[in-house]
């Protein structure tokens, strides 16, 4: 896949940061993205700052193996995530990690996310692992992140947080927007008694409809 140039990534990774923050997705220094600017590079967040008021000149590189290239300041602390993902997984273009409260809700209560009760759970997010913890920050979070998104886009962290990830930023962002709606929506449901779940039948026809495209 073509890659954008590296001026337009850092733009990207700066906006995505503003959207996730005017959508309460994160608070504070809290949350991180990333995306390739070349094959064996990444830009990044750094470490402690809003990332509603972050510039591009703040961004990180670094190798993926972990050696800074360029940058002002720390990467962010997750970085060791972010790495591994994108060496388990070529095709990611993108990382984004988030504290959106529903979804965080789920990973906190360690109660993986249905996707038997919500279509679009299914056909567009397609499976939410519920990833065990690990210190956050940690190589050891690195290793499981990773793994659980050999086979899927989207994942939760037990007691932490959400992970998405995409070819671009913008489908990694779209993907944990869509991943806190579907907890919100299957929330209320709670609240209105509980979801009833999708027939067998359709639920298989909308997981090969995410494995189709995924």
């Amino acid at each position: 896949m073509k890659r954008a140039p590296s001026a337009t990534v850092r733009r990207e990774i700066i906006r995505a940061c503003k959207r996730l923050d005017a959508k309460g997705l994160l608070a504070g220094a809290e949350g991180n993205v990333s995306a390739r600017l070349a094959a064996n590079r990444i830009a990044v967040t750094p470490a402690g700052r809003c990332k509603a008021d972050l510039s591009v000149r703040e961004l990180v590189e670094t190798t993926l193996d972990g050696r800074p290239v360029s940058g002002l300041t720390s990467p962010s602390s997750e970085l060791p995530m972010h790495l591994a993902v994108y060496r388990a997984r070529p095709d990611v273009g993108a990382v984004v990690h988030a504290h959106p409260v529903a979804a965080t809700g789920f990973a906190v209560a360690q109660n993986p996310l249905p996707q038997a009760a919500l279509a679009e759970a299914a056909g567009v997010l397609g499976p939410v692992p519920l990833v065990p913890f690990r210190a956050p920050g940690s190589a050891g979070l690195g290793l499981v992140v990773a793994k659980a998104l050999k086979g899927a886009n989207v994942a939760l962290l037990a007691n932490h947080g959400a992970v998405a990830v995409g070819p671009t930023i913008d489908v990694a962002l779209q993907r944990m927007e869509s991943l806190e709606q579907a907890a919100r929506i299957v929330v209320a449901a709670r609240i209105l008694g509980g979801e009833r779940n999708l027939k067998t039948a359709d639920l298989r026809a909308l997981q090969r409809a995410w494995l189709a495209g995924a």
